[in-house]
């Protein structure tokens, strides 16, 4: 059997088609919206009063349940998505 890497198989595994702001919770869209704008993990946290570790762990589940690699995915779904605009 061949071994596949930890990543690729919890990439595929976590990856939804079709991902919809539906998917996250009214605080997941609040921590997204503030990120798309531009805030840093620590002003996101001082305005929703949680640390910014949370914010960071919050932004990791996301892009986990959507299945992003990197940031700049999670920005553009937060345009397409209506969450934020340009």
């Amino acid at each position: 059997m061949k071994a596949v890497p930890y990543s690729a198989a919890l990439s595929s595994r976590s990856r939804r088609a079709g991902a919809k702001k539906s998917e996250l919770t009214a605080r997941e869209r609040e921590i997204v919206q503030l990120l798309a704008e531009g805030k840093t993990m620590k002003e996101t946290g001082q305005i929703l009063s949680i640390t910014p570790r949370t914010v960071a762990f919050h932004k990791y589940r996301i892009m986990e349940t959507l299945g992003f690699e990197n940031s700049s995915q999670l920005i553009r779904f937060a345009m397409k998505s209506g969450l934020f605009e340009t």
